[in-house]
């Protein structure tokens, strides 16, 4: 602890270790019925053994706690009532088949069904772990503002920075806990949670056009199921409202104004059963559930010619739909998918298209053989506009932790994104001008919002309900191949990225409506990628085959 200017210190055992195995059988058989149609047919069984950290979620302290409220708590009691156990029937079936409809293969009819259970993601289990130790990884100093209070005694505002003095306040920090902090944020795993489980389902048709070009069309639905969603069982709950009817003019006195309504009180519905049972008194308890959703319907269209008269060709246009619960099916739903409010995971608000949602895709490959061995060989890609979603900087409904910010909108306007930014930034500037003090102002306000929403007044956003910008990129290579003898080959390369020179910033814009950043671009994006460029790109190299 050398800078007390800002310090966050952790004590206790971190570690984790979850001795995991998997054990998987697959059977597979193709089934030639007739010369036309073939059948294929598979069957794959998966085991996992303690996947979902079972053999340590006894020792968890948020299972202690809460089992020692069971008796007196229904929201303990029913999250107590078993231990989560590994999958065992995890049978996943597939079955395919290929039908010649003329016989001479020019025009060919296939599809498929199957089921796919996929694994939990390891850092989904690892903080329910952590807290299985015999001492608990957890914050015991966090120091940021200069009110705060030292170990020893004191503020930060207040303190001399010598060698002795820092010595003297470690000295006062307490050692590692085998108990929860209060206001440690408890970490669980749901009784009843299981695998992620997609349901797959294809349907095409090719036609041969002639020996050297295909044109193909296939419809392919994905329906995932049992994703990861984490829900905070001790989220707030509004007990009451602030009736007290305080003129606007006072808006610092109590800390709270009553517009047309009085603040909502909230409060969590553990902690006084909590603090009975001498048992810490949690900031939030995040119990991760395999309740999430998501899916994807998409049409692929593709035409193909390979190398004839010096020319190859692939063309293929997408119309795809991806959706889900608040994320789902994107990169957020296998770990911390967290729901705007807790209560309401499936609300209509959370369902909205993935951020890798894109409507129409079209992509466009070429290769040339030129004269005197040069290759042209150009890639042309277009895809409509991704979504982003909209968030906030803070709790906007005062939930206590484990949910994502929400953006509060008026029932009756629900577009209207800035809603309650713009009122918060109009109502603290009235109210200081009249001599209130601004944080007290600010906390009115938000508590306004907030209490809008616990009224049925306000509603939350639409989930991703703006769209960044169209992708466009337009790559190309050139090449001039020396040939010596038959079996060595030297090619000079120059190829060029983004020949456009277009920025595609994709969906990376600023999501905070508090942000002068909102709706302004942050990042580049190029899909299915690890090279993003800029602006135009070029390079040069030398390809030595032999």
């Amino acid at each position: 602890m050398t800078d007390l200017h800002f310090c966050i210190l952790k004590d206790g055992d971190p570690y984790f270790l979850v001795p995991t195995k998997q054990l998987g059988f697959y059977g597979q058989d193709d089934w030639k019925v007739n010369n036309r149609l073939t059948v294929n047919l598979g069957l794959r069984w998966d085991r996992d053994f303690n996947w979902f950290g079972s053999s340590d979620i006894t020792k968890s302290r948020s299972y202690q706690s809460l089992l020692a409220i069971a008796s007196v708590n229904p929201i303990a009691a029913y999250n107590t009532r078993h231990i989560a156990q590994d999958d065992t029937k995890d049978f996943s079936p597939r079955i395919g088949f290929a039908y010649d409809l003329t016989g001479r293969g020019k025009h060919v009819l296939r599809g498929g069904f199957g089921l796919y259970f996929g694994n939990t993601f390891q850092n989904v289990p690892l903080f329910m772990e952590q807290l299985a130790n015999p001492t608990i990884f957890q914050t015991v100093l966090s120091l940021s503002a200069p009110t705060d209070t030292l170990p020893c005694g004191g503020t930060l505002g207040s303190f001399s920075y010598t060698p002795t003095n820092i010595a003297a306040q470690e000295a006062c920090l307490p050692g590692p806990s085998s108990a929860a902090a209060d206001g440690s944020v408890g970490r669980l795993m749901d009784p009843n949670f299981r695998n992620p489980v997609s349901e797959e389902f294809n349907v095409g048709y090719s036609w041969a056009l002639n020996n050297n070009s295909v044109f193909e069309a296939e419809y392919t639905h994905v329906l995932s199921l049992h994703e990861d969603k984490t829900i905070n069982i001790d989220q707030k709950v509004v007990t009451g409202t602030d009736a007290s009817g305080t003129a606007c003019t006072s808006p610092g006195l109590p800390n709270g104004c009553n517009m047309n309504f009085g603040n909502a009180i909230l409060t969590r519905p553990l902690s006084a059963d909590f603090a009975a049972a001498g048992q810490p008194v949690l900031a939030s308890l995040r119990s991760d559930e395999s309740i999430n959703r998501s899916r994807y319907d998409g049409i692929n269209l593709s035409f193909r010619q390979r190398m004839s008269h010096h020319f190859s060709l692939t063309a293929n246009y997408t119309l795809g739909w991806a959706y889900g619960y608040n994320g789902g099916g994107g990169p957020t739903t296998i770990f911390r998918n967290y729901a705007r409010d807790g209560y309401f995971p499936f609300a209509s608000y959370e369902w909205g298209p993935s951020a890798n949602d894109e409507r129409h895709h079209i992509t466009v490959a070429g290769l040339v053989n030129l004269p005197k061995g040069f290759q042209f060989a150009p890639i042309l890609q277009f895809g409509t506009a991704r979504p982003y979603n909209l968030t906030n900087s803070y709790n906007t409904i005062n939930a206590g932790g484990g949910t994502a910010a929400a953006v509060v909108v008026p029932n009756n306007d629900r577009k209207n994104y800035t809603y309650g930014t713009d009122y918060i930034n109009s109502y603290v500037a009235a109210a200081v001008s009249n001599g209130a003090n601004p944080d007290h102002a600010t906390a009115a306000a938000q508590g306004f919002i907030a209490t809008c929403y616990y009224t049925a007044q306000c509603t939350i956003a639409k989930y991703d309900p703006l769209r960044g910008q169209a992708f466009f990129e337009l790559d190309a290579k050139f090449a001039k191949n020396f040939k010596f003898g038959e079996r060595v080959n030297i090619q000079l390369v120059a190829q060029a990225f983004n020949l456009t020179n277009r920025a595609n910033y994709g969906n990376n814009f600023g999501d905070n409506i508090a942000s002068s950043t909102l709706g302004h671009p942050t990042g580049f994006f190029a899909p299915n990628a690890t090279f993003i460029p800029r602006s135009i790109w070029g390079e040069f190299g030398v390809h030595f085959t032999f």
